[in-house]
């Protein structure tokens, strides 16, 4: 059993490894992309405890990108947002404001929240600030990865013990 769980970690690992390494060496797919359609497929297929509620708040947009891409990015910051919920009741809410030139999501959690001198921290690969046996430290390198591969930016603004809101910042 302890192999096996080993053996599951590592392949982990190495998946995150290579899918890191990907990112900006495959050619990007552009095509229109329905992030409300892939947001809501994402709720639908990861685990979400009972006492957590995630919410998209507003429609989300179309955009141009490669849809296995926006896949991971959600993924990454919605499971990440679940799974460190520490409160009784947990919400995770999703939206999306419109600038002329760019869309900005949002990914906000009532979570413990990340401390000042960690923020940068959390998107340098291999960190991880608990010592979750499901992660690999990957998971906001490759998110930060996808974002600046898209010429975009990423940031987050957080309070202890409150929660943390992901920022993502792409282009029209």
């Amino acid at each position: 059993s302890m192999v096996e769980n080993k053996v599951e970690k590592m392949d982990h690992l190495i998946e995150g490894i290579l899918t890191y390494a990907k990112i900006d060496k495959v050619d990007k797919v552009v095509e229109n992309v329905n992030t409300q359609e892939i947001v809501q497929n994402i709720i639908n297929i990861i685990h979400i405890p009972s006492h957590i509620t995630v919410s998209i708040i507003n429609q989300l947009p179309t955009i141009k990108a490669d849809r296995f891409r926006i896949q991971q990015l959600f993924q990454n910051l919605i499971s990440n947002a679940v799974n460190y919920i520490d409160k009784p009741t947990g919400n995770v809410i999703i939206d999306c404001s419109e600038t002329l030139n760019h869309y900005i999501f949002s990914i906000q959690d009532n979570g413990p929240g990340i401390a000042k001198e960690n923020q940068e921290k959390i998107f340098k690969i291999f960190q991880s600030l608990e010592t979750n046996d499901n992660s690999t430290g990957l998971g906001l390198s490759i998110v930060k990865k996808i974002v600046e591969n898209y010429h975009g930016e990423i940031w987050i603004e957080s309070k202890m013990d409150i929660g943390t809101s992901f920022f993502i910042k792409l282009y029209k």
